[in-house]
Order: structure tokens, then C-alpha cells, then sequence
């Protein structure tokens, strides 16, 4: 959501003449913009289409900055930062391990001094970087983020995907669950575990939300259900 209450949403897979675009919604429902070309941009490093956009972020001054390159095969994964109208501004960050680099961005989210924390799912960690894209740091104390929110510069990650369960090939030695803790210093103050899935081969959920009153509300792609926690 951006601060005129418009709703930008990412569509990371194609079918047919559909998807893999960015679309700005009112309230109201009406589409206000689309960024991208329908069904087009998987492999493409071009900047007017997207390799499977994940996750949108919205800049205190309306910038917008949307994550793409979904998939543990390489991509062209990176950030691209757009004006408010849908302007193309620049894109940082490239394939790859190394600091300011990134493997399968899956979500993006801004704090109140406009800093970006990407996550870097296929490198297990959180990237943090300024409004003009310049590295900052990684965190890995967060597991390997499938989603991210952050309300009142407090980051809540969640992590369907890490190996604390036979078999699992992902982020060994971490658990799955949500992670609270401060943008400042990136210190975890809480963890809740998932619950049970009635499958034992399904993911716990996969998106995080928070709203004003502090309450966590995680959304499950293979559940297909929202499970809400009420802060005490």
C-alpha cells in the first residue's frame, strides 16, 4: 500500500497474455497503472518488461521499488526503482552471492528513513540497502525470507523454507517460523513457530502482514489459508 491508500500488486508467473506485471490499484478496485508487458519477461533483462516480479515497495516520496527474478535457476534478480507515475529510474543489485548482490528476491519492504530490506531467499538472508541502491548489509539472523513487513521500524520475516525438517535441503541449523526485530540494529526480538500443516509436505506460509494495533497475520499459499496472531 502507498500513503494515498492505492494498492501495488506484482504478478510473478505468465499464463498466456497474463501476468508478469506490476499494477497499481485505488480503493476502489479501478487499475490506475501497469508497468510491464502482459505475459511477457521471463529470461529478459530488458527494462521495460520483468523476469517475475515478487514484491513492490513503496518510498516515503512515492518512489516505487519492485523486486523481480523468482526461481533457484539463475535469473536476472534484481531491484528496479520507478517513479510514482511509473517512470524508470535505475535498477541495482545482479545474480549472485556477494554483497549488494541477489538470488531470488521473494519480497521487499521500506522503513521510515526509506532504506530497502530485499528478501534474498536463495542466499538465506536479508539485503539492506539505501533509496539509492548502495549496499548496506546482509542479515542472516532472520532465516531464508519468503515475505517481509516492517510497521514502526520493526521487521517481521517469515521463513517457510529453511531445513528443520528431514529432508530439506534449505538453510540447514535454522527453524521455519516468523522473526521480529529491529531495522536499526537487526537484533531478533521474538520468534513464533508455524503451526502444524494438516500435510506434513506443505509449507508453512509464505506472506506477512502486520496491521496498527501490532497483530501478525501470516497467508499460506499451500494451506491456502491466513492464520492472525493478536499481540498480548
Amino acid at each position: 500500500m502507498d500513503r494515498e491508500g492505492n494498492l501495488w500488486v506484482a504478478d510473478a508467473t505468465p499464463k498466456g497474455a497474463k501476468g508478469l506485471q506490476v499494477t497499481k490499484l485505488a480503493p476502489d478496485g479501478r487499475v490506475l497503472l501497469k508497468l510491464g508487458k502482459p505475459g511477457e519477461g521471463l529470461g529478459s533483462a530488458a527494462l521495460d518488461v520483468f523476469d517475475a516480479p515478487t514484491g513492490v515497495a513503496i518510498a516515503s516520496n512515492g518512489d516505487v521499488f519492485i523486486a523481480q527474478g523468482h526461481g533457484e535457476k539463475q535469473n536476472n534478480s534484481r531491484i528496479l526503482k520507478f517513479t510514482k507515475d511509473g517512470k524508470f529510474i535505475k535498477t541495482f543489485g545482479t545474480w549472485g552471492e556477494g554483497n549488494g548482490q541477489i538470488r531470488s528476491p521473494h519480497a521487499i519492504a521500506v522503513d521510515s528513513q526509506d532504506r530497502l530490506f530485499v528478501g534474498d531467499r536463495s542466499n538465506s538472508r536479508i539485503d539492506v540497502f539505501d533509496k539509492d541502491g548502495n549496499f548496506i548489509a546482509a542479515w542472516k539472523q532472520f532465516g531464508r525470507p519468503s515475505g517481509i513487513a516492517i510497521a514502526n521500524d520493526m521487521l517481521y520475516v517469515i521463513d517457510s523454507q529453511s531445513s528443520d525438517m528431514p529432508g530439506d535441503r534449505y538453510n540447514p541449523g535454522c527453524k521455519r517460523g516468523i522473526r521480529v526485530g529491529s531495522v536499526k540494529d537487526g537484533k531478533v526480538l521474538y520468534y513464533i513457530p508455524p503451526p502444524a500443516p494438516a500435510d506434513p509436505k506443505w509449507q508453512p506460509a509464505i506472506g506477512v502482514a502486520v496491521d496498527r494495533n501490532g497483530n501478525i497475520y501470516a497467508a499460506s499459499d499451500d494451506q491456502h489459508n491466513v492464520v492472525k496472531w493478536v499481540k498480548n
